[in-house]
């Protein structure tokens, strides 16, 4: 059974794993664990997706409602108080939403006892695969790339491996490779392998051995699993993209922010478990605002900003917007009224 707590701590290692794939190595995951930080004390705009992830993301890591989709080739990954800093855009500048109604994964997992729900997600722009396995070799994260991986630290040690015979490379490493502080000093082990021309796959494992990885890598067959995504968009601003997508959240990323597992200078957009009748938080300054036919809640302050609008079921949407991600009112309002809810859309708990 998966639960909250491990939700969190997988989106926390998706954070640290994405965040490892950025040069200059160690200066930037040095900046990531700053900002994580600096956000963490931050209360109410969470750096992480939790309640998704997720990379994983993540996002919320909360298992999507799966399907079994068509066997499918390998493909990359889709893909009042003002704030002390903003990056207006124009009304003008909402065009048509491009925003996937859903994550495929082409491969399948394995199954049987022991092994948890596979969770489907799109983290930091890439399809992500997130399971349970059996007790004593902890989650497995499996990644699809459309290049060759990069190194998970800069300390890693590498080992050639196989996986069906062919050439593959598992990597040993600690979060504190490039993080001396990280209280966790526990070996983490990826597996990065090739199973066809136009993909690679990376999967590491929490507490697992060498057979652990090559064990589950060889029971991975082609075949898609799907994931809906939680929401609709009619509209979204030009030039933004859609780097997080999980059972509770969506993040739009404006130009000149990186794609990442977190929510850190983006809108995140998820479902809350309140009504939205009145403000969620109650720092900064609040006024009511008309959203298509129904009246939200937009709460500015110097992190950001927080709308919440009421949707139907007694629940609320809300739209986390960072400083580097605002919208002026023209903009957003819109934006926000052509929100759907689906019905895949799990509560967040962020």
């Amino acid at each position: 059974m998966i639960n909250d707590e491990y939700v969190e701590d997988r989106l926390r290692e998706a954070l640290r794993l994405h965040a490892a794939e950025a040069p200059p190595g160690g200066t930037m995951l040095t900046g990531v664990a700053a900002e994580s930080a600096r956000r963490g004390r931050r209360g109410r705009l969470a750096t992480l997706s939790a309640g998704a992830a997720a990379l994983v993301a993540i996002g919320a890591a909360v298992p999507f409602a799966l399907r079994a989709g068509p066997d499918a080739a390998p493909a990359p990954a889709v893909a009042d108080q003002q704030p002390a800093a903003s990056a207006p855009v124009p009304a003008a500048a909402l065009v048509p939403a491009a925003v996937p109604t859903s994550v495929i994964f082409p491969y399948s997992p394995p199954a049987g006892a022991g092994y948890g729900l596979p969770m489907v997600m799109l983290s930091a722009g890439r399809p992500t695969l997130v399971q349970q396995l059996p007790a004593g070799a902890g989650p497995a994260t499996l990644t699809l790339y459309d290049a060759r991986p990069p190194v998970p630290t800069s300390k890693a040690t590498a080992a050639p491996a196989t996986v069906h015979g062919q050439p593959a490379i598992l990597y040993s490493w600690r979060w504190s490779d490039d993080d001396p502080l990280n209280p966790d000093s526990g070996t983490r082990n990826t597996l990065v392998w090739q199973p066809a021309s136009t993909a690679w796959l990376s999967l590491t494992v929490q507490a697992g051995s060498r057979a652990d990885l090559t064990g589950y890598a060889e029971r991975i067959r082609p075949g898609a699993i799907e994931a809906q995504a939680p929401f609709t968009f009619g509209l979204m601003p030009a030039g933004w993209t859609v780097d997080n997508i999980s059972a509770a959240v969506v993040t739009f990323c404006p130009p000149g922010v990186r794609p990442d597992p977190t929510f850190v200078n983006k809108i995140a957009v998820q479902l809350d478990e309140s009504p939205g009748t009145k403000p969620k938080y109650s720092a900064g300054s609040a006024r009511s605002v008309q959203v298509g036919t129904r009246t939200g809640w937009l709460v500015t302050s110097s992190e950001g900003q927080v709308l919440q609008v009421p949707a139907d079921g007694g629940r609320s949407l809300l739209l986390q917007i960072g400083p580097e991600a605002l919208l002026p009112l023209d903009a957003l309002l819109p934006f926000a009224a052509s929100i759907g809810v689906t019905t895949a859309a799990q509560v967040s708990h962020g």
